[in-house]
């Protein structure tokens, strides 16, 4: 018995160490790879919670957006596409590729929003993606006569819906990104706009602070629906 307690533990022993091998050249590697880290985050938890306030006082706009036809599922997610194009989120990007392409959106075009580019789009949703892109690269703060063009080149509900989604897109493109920061981070190639315990806390706000109140969210969301309705 004590030899084959012996053994065990020598084998226990090596294959720590070789596990630790591994993942010390899996991590040498992955660090030679990672670039330098130059999107935008969120800087502070502050500015997380002022987006998700919105939608938590505003809960019908969930349901205001769901319920126009003028936007499908699939132009949404052309939408977000179009956001992700801009902050390079490459979470959301891999994400709704895959759900673009499931609804019918061809690879070519899903990759062509990722580049910044709308060729491939309808003449209908062209606006709104043009408009998705000038949203993001202004941080949220698009220019009035942009504005005034989405309202023309649809309706002012359509356009207030289009804005509310970008306004949700936008908020996971940002926190996507804040995760990648605190990743590169981790690799030896932080983010120069935010700090370690920036990253940490919006990280966990998102997880054990907004993450649980999401259901409660929908719910709400549903709820106001029905009693308007």
């Amino acid at each position: 018995m004590k030899a084959k307690r012996v053994i065990l533990s020598l084998f226990g022993v090596a294959a720590g160490a070789a596990g630790a091998y591994l993942a010390a050249q899996a991590y040498r590697e992955a660090r030679a790879k990672c670039p330098p880290f130059r999107r935008t985050t969120y800087r502070t938890s502050s500015e997380l919670i002022e987006d998700f306030r919105f939608f938590w006082d505003n809960p019908a706009v969930l349901t205001e957006m769901r319920a126009n036809t003028r936007i499908t599922p699939a132009f949404g997610e052309k939408l977000m596409l179009a956001v992700s194009g801009v902050r390079g989120c490459r979470f959301c990007g891999s994400l709704h590729s895959r759900t673009a392409e499931a609804l019918g959106v061809s690879q070519a075009e899903a990759s062509s929003l990722l580049r910044g580019e709308i060729a491939g789009g309808t003449v209908e949703e062209a606006p709104a993606v043009f408009f998705a892109q000038h949203y993001a690269e202004n941080d949220g703060e698009p220019e009035a006569d942009m504005v005034r063009t989405l309202v023309q080149s649809y309706d002012e509900r359509t356009a207030q819906d289009v804005l509310n989604y970008l306004r949700l897109f936008d908020m996971a493109n940002l926190l996507g990104n804040t995760l990648d920061a605190l990743f590169s981070r981790c690799l030896g190639k932080p983010s120069a706009d935010t700090t370690l315990k920036d990253e940490l806390a919006i990280v966990a706000l998102a997880t054990f602070g907004i993450g649980p109140l999401l259901p409660v969210l929908v719910a709400r969301a549903k709820l106001q629906g029905i009693v308007q309705l």
